[in-house]
């Protein structure tokens, strides 16, 4: 078995495409009004339109974002991205923290309310 991807469920596709292609300074591999796909990485953010949820193959009706779950990313400065997160408009939940475990980070919501957490550890931890 192979983790592949993380797919969010979008009423607006193309807005949250071009949050992440911001974000994360890419461009989408695939881009359309009701699947797209991004690669971060080793990761491979697809980013489905609600609409599929008309057709019987899918099942999106009922998908909504949660507040129970979130992505997180390594980042190299954890400060600075906060900058950069709040310099594109993204709703901040709280400011950069370190934890008792050393790690150092802060989460915030896309377009569509997802939560994303960046994440730095001391250098000589970084091993991610």
């Amino acid at each position: 078995m192979i983790f592949t991807d993380i797919c969010f469920i979008s009423d607006n596709v193309l807005q949250l495409v071009d949050f992440y292609e911001k974000l994360f300074n890419i461009t989408a591999n695939e881009r359309g009004e009701i699947h797209s796909s991004l690669k971060i990485g080793g990761l491979t953010l697809t980013i489905d339109g609600a609409p599929l949820s008309d057709n019987p193959v899918f099942s999106y009706a009922s998908c909504k974002s949660s507040d129970n779950s979130l992505i997180g990313f390594n980042v190299d400065d954890v400060d600075s991205e906060y900058r950069r997160v709040v310099s594109l408009g993204a709703e901040t939940l709280n400011e950069p923290n370190t934890h008792p475990w050393g790690a150092r980070s802060f989460q915030f919501r896309d377009p569509d309310g997802n939560i994303i957490n960046f994440r730095s550890f001391p250098k000589e931890e970084n091993k991610y």
